[in-house]
C-alpha cells in the first residue's frame, strides 16, 4: 500500500489528528470532540469547480455516540470536468487515497475519471451496461413511454438489493474501504444521487448511523443538484410540452424518500434487518464492522 503524508488544509483535520492523541483530561477531550463535531456540519458540500453534489460525510453521528471522521469517506458526482485546483484540493486538503467508479462501462468510455497523482482508481459498476444514453432527446423519448417513472426509480432502487451485479459491486466496495489504511476513499456514479446515493446509505449503516440521519443524507441531492436538476427539466420544457415527459424528468433527476425506503423494504422483507443484509450479502462480519467502526469513527 502507499504511504502517505497528511496534509492539513483545515484546522478541523489538525483537530482530529489532536483528538486522537495521548491527552488525559476527559473533559478536555469531551470539549475538543465537540467542537470538532460542531464545525464539521455533517451534510455540507465540498465546493468544487467541476464536480457537484461532493459531500465528506465527516461529523455524522453514530447511536452509540461516536463520530464519523472527516476527510475519510467522500460521495460525489462524476468527476469527468475537475478543474486542475479541484483536482489539488481532494488530493491535498481532502487527501484522497481511492476513488470508486460505479458507473457503467458506457458511461466511464464517454466520460472518464481524470487521473490523479497516487490515487488509486477502482471501476466497480453496480448496474449492468445496457449502452443507454442519458442525453436529454434520448431520455425525453424513453420518459415518454414510460407510465410512471418514479416507479422506475423505485424498482432501480430496488434491484440495488437483489440483483447479482449489484450485490457484488457493492460487497467490492466495502472491500476497498477496509483494505484503505490511510486518506480518503471518494466513490461516485454519474448524478452522484442514486448508486453512489445507496452506496453512502449502506456504508453510514454499517458504521451505526440512524435511519433518519441515513435518509436526510439521501434528500440532500436535492440541494445540491437543484442548479443541474432545473437546467435538465428546462431543456426538456423547451422541447416539449408534454406535462407526463416533464413530471417524469422531475422525478428522474430527484431523489425522494420513496426511493431509497423502497430498497430498505426490500432488505426488511428478504432479509429482516439492514444488519442481516450487510452480514448476509456484502459479508461484513461483526469483526469486519468492528474495523470498519475502528477507521472510519472516533
Amino acid at each position: 500500500m502507499k504511504n502517505w503524508v497528511k496534509v492539513t488544509g483545515t484546522g478541523i483535520l489538525t483537530a482530529t489528528l489532536l483528538l486522537g492523541g495521548c491527552g488525559n483530561q476527559s473533559e478536555e477531550k469531551a470539549e475538543a470532540n465537540a467542537k470538532v463535531t460542531k464545525a464539521l456540519q455533517p451534510g455540507s458540500q465540498i465546493k468544487l469547480e467541476g464536480a457537484v453534489n461532493v459531500r465528506d460525510l465527516g461529523g455524522y453521528q453514530t447511536t452509540d455516540g461516536l463520530t464519523v471522521k472527516p476527510h475519510k469517506l467522500i460521495r460525489s458526482a462524476e468527476l469527468a470536468t475537475l478543474s486542475d485546483s479541484d483536482k489539488k484540493k481532494l488530493v491535498n486538503t481532502y487527501n484522497l487515497a481511492h476513488i470508486v467508479d460505479f458507473r457503467t462501462n458506457s458511461e466511464v468510455k464517454a466520460k472518464p475519471d481524470p487521473s490523479l497523482t497516487n490515487v488509486t482508481y477502482t471501476h466497480d459498476s453496480v448496474m449492468k451496461d445496457n449502452g443507454a444514453s442519458t442525453s436529454t432527446q434520448d431520455l425525453t423519448a424513453s420518459l415518454a413511454t414510460m407510465d410512471n417513472p418514479e416507479t422506475f426509480l423505485i424498482e432501480a432502487n430496488k434491484s440495488f438489493v437483489t440483483d447479482d451485479t449489484s450485490i457484488q459491486a457493492y460487497k467490492d466496495f466495502f472491500d476497498v474501504l477496509l483494505a484503505n489504511q490511510d486518506g480518503s476513499v471518494l466513490w461516485h456514479c454519474t448524478a452522484g444521487k442514486d448508486r453512489a446515493g445507496f452506496g453512502t446509505a449502506l456504508v453510514l449503516s454499517a458504521l451505526g448511523v440512524d435511519k433518519e440521519t441515513v435518509i436526510d443524507d439521501y434528500m440532500l441531492s436535492n440541494k445540491y443538484r437543484a442548479a443541474e436538476n432545473k437546467k435538465a427539466i428546462e431543456a426538456v420544457e423547451a422541447k416539449t410540452d408534454n406535462k407526463k415527459v416533464i413530471d417524469g424528468m422531475t422525478a428522474v433527476m430527484e431523489v425522494r424518500e420513496s426511493y431509497i425506503n423502497a430498497a430498505f423494504d426490500e432488505i426488511d422483507a428478504k432479509y429482516g434487518s439492514m444488519d442481516n443484509f450487510l452480514k448476509e450479502k456484502l459479508g461484513l462480519t461483526d469483526a469486519k464492522q468492528k474495523q470498519l467502526k475502528k477507521m472510519y469513527l472516533y
